[in-house]
């Protein structure tokens, strides 16, 4: 078990060198709550950072707005 969990760690620190410093400020906000970093899309508008709670979906733009209503689709 462990061993998952470094290569959740790991992958989660590639991400986040990903993030603008707005993105990231953002994402610790909102950490508190339990949301978690689940990937990084490129957009025409820049990197959307895709954060999760269970079922929820929310954004982060890359100055850092999040946006909980967030029409993202998820596949599980």
């Amino acid at each position: 078990m462990p061993e998952e969990r470094r290569k959740v760690e790991a992958k989660i620190k590639k991400l986040l060198k990903e993030l603008s410093i707005a993105q990231q400020c953002s994402l610790s906000e909102i950490s508190h709550y339990g949301y978690t970093l689940s990937f990084v899309r490129q957009t025409p508008d820049g990197k959307l950072a895709v954060v999760q709670m269970d079922d929820a979906a929310i954004t982060i733009d890359e100055e850092g707005e999040i946006d909980h209503n967030s029409t993202i689709k998820i596949r599980h």
